[in-house]
């Protein structure tokens, strides 16, 4: 038992150490299967990196973190009960799998077979897209990570954790040079299950992610004609401009790729355990009741509770074992296979444009991009037009806490830029406090450590990270929200 033990124990430490590689070493002819291709289609690829990416779109602790959940039964999640989160699949099953498109297209051995699955170049440049936009959650995640010397395989197993202002410098580029790569009237991939290969839309997610980039490094650069600013001005024009032209993840009525939230209602989870907390259903009622909140879209995004028929919030982050007691997300999403996974909404471009007013970065009214902003927000969730109208009379625009507060509630169950938002707006933000039973932190988390054995796999690299940065705990506050 003890030496399999120490097998065990080796294999982990051989694959934590070489989770950032993507070409294998060579070994001959051993593992050829003479019977089917050595080279994997690009189009398969593509599809198995956005498969890995959707689960980012319905990931459940940043929605605890920022308290548009709370538990039922099992409160752990949002007592803050884990502190670690291992990076690993992010770079294995994404990362390394979108360069390996971008290698396939490039490499003149073989991308004359990948331009099968849509021009070179189109491909590339989605690849490379998808490499910033996954690359940004993460760094908003963990805060420094590996980058430049990231996906080098064997060449450099033991990457050094760059800043997130070279993270985020580095993304830009990458953002730039896939839009101009892109070849209109050329194929799009195949294999694209977010957008179909429609190269114009494409060229709208690479903008509106560049846009909210632009705006997440604002504080770090504030000033009008500035990097951020630049940025910002650069993308906007190209970015969505209507919520028929959000962007988000397909879902699909089949159990292979439905989406996670019907899953953990129903089979094969069956767990009520994700109740509206207590923090937001009091945002949304205001000065209204729980019968009649002020805010309409309480009703689009719950349900009421069974037992009262009125809108009730579970207290956030103790256990709820009785849930008829409290409201549950609308059946819209919990019970819908193909409810989207929202990746950015016209919403968040009208609250960021209203916030770039304020910032000087952009002329314009920032009260009619926040009252747009509202509106969009409104018609995304399915609100009548004349409620919506009159909770925009009743909630006029007055300053920067007004665009946090309502980019917050339009961000419901968009958990990981609610909860980038959330740190970024600092003092301007909605209050949050942490529960009295949290069981780590000293307060909302502000990043997620690295793994447990990220310090072993990477010790001279992780120790420089750490000290760069702050501890690696839940508390550090990461660069851009600095």
């Amino acid at each position: 038992m003890m030496k399999l033990k120490n097998i065990k124990q080796l294999l982990v430490t051989i694959i934590s150490i070489s989770i950032l590689s993507c070409d294998d070493a060579d070994f001959g002819s051993m593992n050829i299967d003479p019977n089917n291709p050595s080279d994997p289609s690009t189009a398969s690829l593509l599809t198995s990196a956005q498969v890995s990416l959707s689960g980012y779109t319905t990931a459940t602790t940043p929605n605890l973190y920022v308290q548009y959940l709370s538990n039922g039964q099992y409160p752990e999640e949002s007592q803050y009960s884990t502190v670690n989160f291992d990076y690993g699949a992010s770079y294995t099953n994404i990362l390394v799998v979108l360069d390996r498109v971008i290698e396939l297209n490039s490499n003149e051995d073989t991308m004359v077979a990948a331009s099968s699955n849509g021009s070179n170049d189109n491909q590339i440049a989605v690849a490379k897209i998808l490499t910033a936009y996954t690359y940004q959650l993460m760094t908003d995640r963990w805060g420094m990570l590996p980058y430049t010397e990231a996906l080098q395989g064997l060449d450099d197993i033991f990457a050094t954790y760059d800043s997130q202002e070279v993270i985020y410098d580095g993304l830009f580029t990458e953002i730039d040079e896939a839009l101009a790569l892109i070849e209109n009237g050329q194929p799009g991939p195949t294999g694209d299950i977010i957008l179909g290969g429609n190269m114009a839309r494409w060229r709208q997610f690479a903008n509106t992610l560049k846009m909210n980039m632009a705006i997440r490094v604002s504080k770090r650069f504030p000033n009008a004609g500035g990097y951020a600013a630049t940025k910002f001005n650069e993308a906007i024009s190209g970015a969505i401009t209507s919520n028929g032209e959000n962007l988000y993840y397909t879902f699909l009525a089949e159990e292979n790729n439905d989406n996670p939230w019907e899953d953990r209602f129903l089979a094969p989870n069956y767990r009520l355990d994700y109740l509206l907390s207590d923090t937001f259903v009091g945002f949304l009622v205001g000065s209204g009741t729980p019968s009649a909140p002020e805010d309409p879209r309480l009703a689009e995004y719950a349900v009421p509770a069974e037992i009262s028929g009125t809108f009730v919030g579970a207290p956030y982050g103790e256990e709820n074992g009785n849930t008829p007691d409290y409201s549950f997300i609308t059946p819209d999403v919990i019970y819908n296979q193909e409810a989207p996974g929202y990746m950015f909404t016209y919403a968040q471009v009208a609250f960021a444009q209203a916030e770039a007013v304020e910032l000087g970065w952009i002329p314009g009214s920032a009260a009619s991009y926040y009252e747009e902003g509202i509106m969009a927000s409104m018609e995304q969730w399915g609100v009548d037009p004349a409620d919506a109208t009159a909770y925009i009379a009743a909630n006029p625009y007055t300053g920067i806490e007004d665009i946090a507060y309502e980019k917050y509630v339009a961000l419901y169950l968009q958990g990981y830029e609610a909860w980038a938002e959330w740190r970024r707006f600092g003092d301007d933000a909605p209050s949050l406090s942490a529960p009295a039973t949290a069981l780590s932190g000293n307060g909302i988390p502000q990043r997620q450590a690295y793994a447990t054995n990220a310090s072993a796999s990477n010790e001279e690299n992780y120790n420089a990270a750490v000290s760069q940065q702050g501890p690696d705990n839940l508390d550090t506050v990461l660069w851009w929200a600095q």
